[in-house]
């Protein structure tokens, strides 16, 4: 396969603990490790992905940290990127709700890039507190800017590597 000359900048984006950091882990290792430690600042992961043309694209992944106090840090790790993953916790309702300022700091960086909205963590079905009927009116609400939403789970890798290959199909 001939490789792309371009590097393709894909921000995760979401509130702290709604599982970017193994999302990232499942989709460029498979793995999966229940150790939660914060994100500070950014951490950058690189994957090369073979797309159906027999080309290959090298990722720059960039793992954003959720916590309010790197807000304003945050805004210029997003310059460049050429799509993003906005990630929320399906069992807490505030993570979907708090990505409205996600989008809009990101649309404040960025030229019209591509979202792919995920709703993490489908394990935890018991504990699930946020319906699709809410999840489809946030989707309405930004209906411009978001492509495509997955309900995943990066300890089953339900979905997670067709969220990642969905945002790259759009970007390219």
């Amino acid at each position: 396969m001939a490789e792309d000359s371009r590097k393709y900048k894909v921000v995760l984006a979401g509130e702290g603990a709604v599982g970017k950091t193994t999302l990232i882990n499942r989709f460029v290792t498979g793995g999966f490790s229940a150790d939660y430690k914060a994100t500070i600042g950014v951490q950058i992961f690189s994957k090369l992905v073979a797309l159906d043309n027999d080309k290959e694209v090298n990722l720059q992944i960039w793992d954003i940290a959720g916590q309010t106090l790197f807000r304003n840090l945050r805004t210029k790790f997003f310059q460049n990127a050429s799509g993003a993953l906005l990630v929320f916790d399906l069992t807490v309702p505030a993570t979907l709700t708090n990505l409205h300022t996600w989008i809009s700091d990101i649309k404040n960086i960025t030229n019209s890039i591509p979202f792919v909205l995920i709703g993490n963590k489908t394990d935890l079905k018991s504990l699930k507190s946020i319906t699709q009927d809410e999840i489809n009116a946030f989707i309405m609400e930004h209906f411009e800017d978001i492509q495509v939403h997955y309900n995943t789970s990066a300890l089953t890798g339900e979905n997670v590597e067709q969220a990642f290959l969905d945002l790259v199909k759009n970007m390219v």
